[in-house]
C-alpha cells in the first residue's frame, strides 16, 4: 500500500534529522518530489541515483554533474545532449571516452553564440580530429592563438571555460608549453581562479610549480 505523501515528508524529515540521507531521498522519492530527493541522494553519496532523480526533474545539466562525478561519461553526455548543451556532450566524449566520430557530429551540430563557445566549438572538432586520426596541426594552430583570444572573450565565464578546454586539449596531445602560455594569458586576463588552477596543473603535469603565480593577479594600473 502506498503511504500518503504528508506522512512521507513526515518521515523523510525525521531520517534527515539522523543523518539518513538515502532513507530520507527514498521517502521524497515515494512522495513524488524528485528535486529534493535529487539534493538528498547526492548527500548520501549516490551519484547514479542522484542522475536518475534530476533527470525526472527535469534538470539534466545538473544530472549530467552527477553522472561525471560517477564517471559514467557516456551516460553524462546523453543528459547534456538531452539538455541542449551539445558542446559539453561533444567535449565529454571527445576527453573521457573513445566515441570521437559521435562527439564530432555533436560539436557540427553545437550552436555557438559567442567569440568563446565558436573557439571551444573549433577546439573540439579539432582535438576530435587529432584524438582520432592524429591529425593534430590544425589544433596546435588554434591553440596558439589562444593566449593572444582570451582576454577579449565574453561573458567573463567563457575565458575560464575557454582556459579550461584549451589546456585540456594541450594536455592531450602532450604540449605542456601551450598549455603554460594559455594560463599565464588567462592569468593577465585576470581569470577568476586561475592561479590556483595553474598550481595544480603544473604540480600534476609538470611536478613543479617554481614560477607560477600564487595568487590573483595584482589590478592593471591602465584600468584604474
Amino acid at each position: 500500500m502506498r503511504r500518503p505523501p504528508d506522512l512521507l515528508v513526515r518521515a523523510a524529515h525525521c531520517y534527515e534529522q539522523t543523518g539518513d540521507h538515502a532513507q530520507a531521498a527514498r521517502c521524497h522519492e515515494e512522495a513524488g518530489h524528485p528535486l529534493k530527493a535529487a539534493e538528498l541522494w547526492e548527500q548520501a553519496g549516490d551519484p547514479v541515483r542522484a542522475a536518475d532523480c534530476w533527470l525526472r526533474a527535469r534538470r539534466p545539466g545538473r544530472a549530467a554533474a552527477c553522472l561525471l562525478s560517477a564517471r559514467r561519461y557516456e551516460a553524462a553526455a546523453e543528459c547534456f545532449e538531452q539538455g541542449g548543451d551539445l558542446l559539453n556532450a561533444g567535449w565529454t566524449l571527445v576527453t573521457r571516452t573513445r566515441s570521437f566520430a559521435t562527439a564530432e557530429q555533436l560539436f557540427a551540430a553545437a550552436p555557438a553564440r559567442t567569440a568563446g563557445e565558436r573557439l571551444r566549438r573549433r577546439l573540439g572538432r579539432q582535438l576530435a580530429a587529432a584524438r582520432a586520426y592524429g591529425e593534430s596541426d590544425a589544433l596546435l594552430s588554434t591553440l596558439a592563438g589562444v593566449p593572444e583570444r582570451i582576454g577579449s572573450l565574453a561573458p567573463a565565464r567563457e575565458r575560464a571555460e575557454v582556459e579550461l578546454w584549451a589546456v585540456t586539449a594541450a594536455d592531450h596531445v602532450r604540449r605542456p608549453d601551450l598549455g603554460a602560455l594559455i594560463f599565464a594569458a588567462s592569468y593577465r586576463a585576470a581569470v577568476p581562479g586561475c592561479a590556483d588552477r595553474w598550481q595544480h596543473w603544473a604540480a600534476r603535469v609538470l611536478g613543479d610549480t617554481t614560477g607560477v603565480p600564487a595568487g590573483p593577479a595584482p589590478p592593471d594600473p591602465a584600468q584604474t
